[in-house]
């Protein structure tokens, strides 16, 4: 065998030898490692905007669910409501009524149309929220059976029904001597926790109601107190000036701020833009994304509370 027939015997007789291997179904080819799936913690916060009915909380009851579960559709994993949204906001009617039989009427009926926090109403809405599986924020005017007063209350409420907690109205623009026998201010600015249903990431929530937005001590107090969602159930007045308003709190406190008010729903991020916005007859929402809270907030951080104590003086 010459030396070219001998080279053309080892190519053969090496692919023979080879060939079978690469087709055997034995040979193991090693395989990449799946890549880890990353969970993003996020959640879905509507706003309802609607005008209640006056004086009629089965009626505003009917209209509320009906919105709620619009949200919900949409994905809606906390759902915040307006100030007053069950009995329909009737504290000025009876502040501004000068009749004096007429007023003591209104007063009359204005405490019976207190709702209990265990009341028939607030226990259809705990129901409401397990149906649905969300965080509701209701605003309704409560009657504190304990100490027989009356309160502009937001009551949070987790996806099992349960009560998180409730903060009640600080500051009332009216003043403080005209309101009906019993109708008091709250005292502190509570802040709660809920969590997104998927990676159980935690969301701190606090709430201001209405009036008290346009001090900048009820927001910064919640800031300070760990918020890091403002919801802001409101009733009276709105417009352009209360979006440059809500755009600041939002910014000067690092905070997402919610504005729901029968007219206007403002969803703003921490940095003051607007995310999303809804008008009378809608619902607006925005999703927020947990991971970000991380970001260290600057503007709380460098305070430097002891150059501004005059500030706090009554």
């Amino acid at each position: 065998m010459n030396d070219d027939s001998r080279r053309c015997f080892l190519i053969a007789f090496s692919i023979a030898l080879i060939l079978p291997l690469c087709c055997s179904s034995r040979l193991v080819v090693a395989e990449e490692p799946a890549a880890e799936e990353i969970v993003s913690a996020t959640l879905k916060v509507a706003s309802i905007s609607f005008v209640p009915k006056k004086w009629n909380k089965e009626a505003n009851a009917v209209r509320l669910e009906k919105e709620m579960r619009r949200a919900v559709e949409a994905g809606a994993e906390l759902v915040i409501t307006p100030e007053g949204m069950l009995e329909g906001y009737v504290v000025n009617e009876v502040i501004h009524e000068e009749d004096p039989e007429r007023k003591k009427e209104l007063t009359n009926r204005f405490q019976e149309l207190a709702e209990p926090i265990d009341g028939k109403f607030i226990q259809r809405f705990q129901q409401l929220a397990i149906d649905l599986k969300i965080y509701l924020i209701l605003g309704f005017l409560e009657a504190d059976s304990v100490t027989e007063k009356t309160f502009n209350t937001a009551a949070l409420f987790d996806p099992d029904g349960k009560l998180v907690g409730k903060y009640h109205k600080t500051h009332f623009h009216q003043g403080y001597e005209v309101n009906p026998p019993g109708y008091t201010a709250g005292s502190d600015y509570p802040v709660f926790s809920i969590h997104d249903p998927e990676s159980k990431q935690e969301l701190k929530v606090g709430m201001m109601i209405c009036f008290d937005r346009q001090l900048p001590e009820p927001a910064r107090q919640l800031t300070l107190n760990g918020a890091d969602l403002i919801a802001c159930p409101s009733y009276g007045s709105w417009g352009d000036w209360n979006t440059r308003l809500m755009q600041v709190r939002a910014y000067e406190n690092q905070a997402y701020v919610v504005f729901s008010h029968p007219n206007q729903s403002l969803l703003i991020d921490r940095d003051g833009e607007i995310m999303q916005e809804g008008a009378e007859d809608s619902f607006a929402i925005m999703t927020i994304d947990l991971d970000k809270l991380k970001k260290t907030r600057r503007s709380v951080r460098n305070r430097r509370p002891e150059t501004y104590r005059e500030a706090n003086t009554p």
